[in-house]
């Protein structure tokens, strides 16, 4: 059988090699810069345009409810999901930054 020292202690030897390395867009330019933040810009539109859209399915789908409730629970489902999609991508910007504080 195997048995391991009692007093044998195993440290880490690697240390992280990225630490204090800061991710820096502009080593690209600015005509790159300005092209990703418009494509980001872009795509951020769409996704509150696409959150509003299911919240508007789901308020439509528990207002033809009518006396259903199967349907107004499904559409009040649908709808509480897109409030939420719609606060989570509306707020990115502060959620990103509050992850990047508490990271560095």
């Amino acid at each position: 059988m195997f048995q391991a020292a009692k007093d044998a202690t195993v440290y880490a030897a690697i240390e992280n090699p990225i630490d204090g390395i800061t991710p820096n867009f502009s080593i690209f330019g600015t005509e790159f810069t300005e092209w990703w933040q418009k494509l980001f810009a872009a795509a951020w539109a769409i996704g509150l345009l696409v959150a509003i859209f299911f919240l508007l399915q789901g308020v439509v789908t528990m207002a033809n409810a009518g006396d259903n409730p199967h349907d107004y629970a499904q559409g009040r489902g649908r709808a509480i999901k897109a409030v939420i999609g719609l606060v989570l991508v509306a707020a990115f910007a502060i959620l990103v930054g509050a992850i990047l504080s508490v990271a560095s």
